[in-house]
């Protein structure tokens, strides 16, 4: 019997260092392109099977020769100590063979001739979202163009996805030498550390800050924003956010190109609710890892939303909060409260739900009569849809603040502590006297209103490749 089992041993040993192998294989990927994986050659293939061949016939040996036990426990040890040396061999190998692969990845035709790249680092993001908001609108410009990816899960993210043109590099000082020769500019989602490292770089490249969304919160007008040879806005009301908070950059670096991402939603010249249910959205913005970025009412979002299904008529409400709430510490005890409040006020006429992490944010503002938010870029972009907005003030709100907060003015605006919340509820739900007030703001805040969504970037896009 003890010879059976560790027979079965060897072959757990060897289904485990094949396991092993082949994440070694996926935690060394390069590209998305097939055949830049590093693979076991035959040779290898050969050596692990034959370890495994004979490994099993001297057990038999063992066995019917009726040796000890010690001897079979000798003869897999031996199995182990060589496949664990064969797994060694093969992390060094891949490690080593990673700038040839990406070199070899790099002349495929899909990214050998690239004119374009995203630059893209989130340490904190679980998903490429900055990616994926961006990439239907640059695959519109049908040229080619390369995903440049520093951290392996948003790597694996993009590879998952089905895209082709997704590069991984984990030391970018070495590897971004060997980029295509035909590139011309590199995009910027965000304003994370590891850009300045690609901005030193690639010195002879245009750089240009596209940013993931356009809000009035400090992310949108960061003094880092003045490493970059362009920026691309969403409207003028962008370019006075970096005037008027003391960031100087040359009005000839901008470039104003809306926000094509909102061809998704549908615009409304008036209000959409009817007489059969009002459907409120509620999207509070995650709790900032610092003061001047803690703009969430997350810690308050069981208040308004007993408030909003508290509403003497019909009316649905769809709770979503930020991706990145779901790793604040509190979470557990928050989405508990709110999923309680979502059960216990259920009837005939007000229904809720919370909404799944895969249900897209525009879905969401089509869906919506009412949006609920914080000072985030879900306000710019439901601004588009010209139906009414509320706002929920941070706590500290003062109001000689409002003057670096614009988009405001086109909301109803809830104090940090929630008192006037059913008057301004009331008035988004009924007479809606922001709807002048709000078309101006919309109009400053997309300046490309006169041309299709996606035409002025297209445009800016093309600028940057014939430069």
């Amino acid at each position: 019997m003890i010879f059976l089992l560790l027979a079965v041993v060897v072959c757990a040993i060897e289904f485990l260092a094949r396991r092993m192998e082949r994440q070694i294989s996926d935690n060394t990927s390069v590209a998305t392109i097939s055949g830049t994986d590093h693979e076991i050659d035959k040779t290898g293939q050969l050596v692990r099977h034959c370890a495994v061949g004979v490994s099993i016939v001297f057990l038999l040996f063992a066995y019917f020769l009726s040796a000890s036990a010690v001897i079979a426990l000798v003869i897999v040890g031996l199995f182990a100590w060589l496949r664990r040396g064969l797994t060694l061999l093969e992390q060094t190998t891949a490690d080593a063979s990673r700038l040839a692969r990406l070199s070899k990845a790099l002349k495929d035709p899909n990214l050998s001739n690239a004119k374009l790249a995203m630059f893209f680092s989130a340490v904190d993001l679980p998903t490429p979202d900055h990616v994926n908001a961006w990439e239907s609108e640059i695959d519109a410009l049908d040229v080619p163009w390369l995903i440049l990816t520093s951290e392996h899960h948003h790597f694996s993210a993009l590879k998952a996805a089905g895209r082709n043109n997704a590069v991984f590099l984990p030391n970018l000082t070495s590897a971004l030498q060997g980029l295509p020769g035909g590139l011309r500019a590199v995009l910027y989602a965000n304003n994370a550390q590891k850009n300045r490292c690609v901005l030193r770089s690639l010195p002879n490249l245009q750089h240009v800050q596209i940013l993931h969304g356009d809000s009035d919160k400090p992310p949108s007008y960061s003094p880092l924003t003045k490493n970059y040879d362009r920026v691309f806005v969403s409207g003028q009301m962008a370019i006075e956010r970096y005037v008027r908070n003391g960031v100087h950059i040359p009005e000839d670096r901008f470039r104003i190109v809306g926000r094509p991402q909102v061809k998704a939603i549908v615009p409304a010249d008036t209000k959409t609710a009817t007489d059969d249910v009002l459907q409120i959205v509620y999207m509070p913005t995650w709790r900032g890892f610092y003061e001047d970025t803690q703009f969430s009412s997350l810690d308050r979002a069981d208040k308004i939303l007993e408030a909003v299904m508290a509403l003497q008529q019909k009316v649905h409400v769809i709770f979503k909060p930020h991706p990145l709430s779901y790793k604040d510490p509190d979470w557990p005890l928050i989405e508990k409260r709110i999923d309680n409040i979502l059960a216990e006020r259920l009837t005939s006429w007000v229904t809720g739900e919370f909404s799944s992490p895969e249900h897209r944010p525009f879905d969401l503002y089509n869906r919506a009569d009412i949006l609920i938010c914080d000072i985030s870029s879900v306000m710019i972009d439901f601004l588009y849809a010209n139906k009414p907005l509320i706002t929920v003030l941070p706590h500290g709100f003062k109001s000689e603040d409002r003057a670096n907060f614009p988009s405001l003015e086109a909301c109803y605006n809830l104090s940090s502590d929630l008192q006037n919340l059913q008057s301004e509820l009331s008035a988004a739900v009924g007479p809606d006297p922001l709807q002048g007030e709000r078309a101006r703001i919309r109009a400053s805040a997309f300046g490309d209103l006169d041309k299709p969504p996606g035409a002025a970037f297209q445009a800016a896009c093309e600028e940057l490749i014939q430069d």
